[in-house]
């Protein structure tokens, strides 16, 4: 099962993945052009295995990035819920790249940075909920890197979406 993460720079797609995979917060930013983490999970007594890749943001990968669209299972397309751009940018942007190459692949909504809640301005999960269901995203899950905060849950559901297919 093959599992990419797209969004704007600096949204927490590589903390995400990072964390999943070593279980530990990198306080420090690394701009990623592309990695890609292997590994297997069992469910129902049957080993899984599943690549999370993790895509550059930046504008200067756009004619590259989707060389790692084909074969891919679900999509993340991620936002900051502090960075009222990349959530923009999800409609402006992630959304018709991801479609113009992969019309019809499974898209999950992700809203990275939720241990920030509490900050003024804040996307509201009313306002992702609606851009959830306006894309055609099979869920839009709210995780926080910094603390694990549905981690799990993001893996989890891409599985059940990509075994539902």
């Amino acid at each position: 099962m093959k599992i990419v993460a797209v969004g704007d720079g600096a949204v927490g797609k590589t903390s995400l993945i990072i964390v999943h995979y070593q279980h530990v917060f990198p306080f420090e930013y690394i701009p990623t052009i592309l990695d890609i983490e292997m590994s297997t999970i069992v469910r129902n007594k049957k080993n899984i295995q599943y690549q999370l890749w993790d895509t550059a943001g930046a504008e200067d990968y756009d004619r590259l990035r989707p060389l790692a669209y084909p074969e891919t299972d679900v999509f993340f397309l991620c936002y900051a819920i502090d960075s009222r751009t990349s959530f923009e940018n999800i409609t402006a942007k992630w959304i018709i790249e991801v479609r113009h190459h992969m019309p019809t692949t499974p898209i999950i909504l992700v809203g990275t940075k939720e241990d920030l809640r509490h900050q003024p301005n804040v996307v509201s999960v009313q306002e992702a909920e609606q851009v959830a269901k306006q894309i055609g995203a099979y869920a839009h899950i709210l995780c926080s890197s910094l603390n694990s905060y549905n981690i799990n849950l993001l893996l989890s559901t891409a599985l059940d979406i990509s075994y539902q297919k």
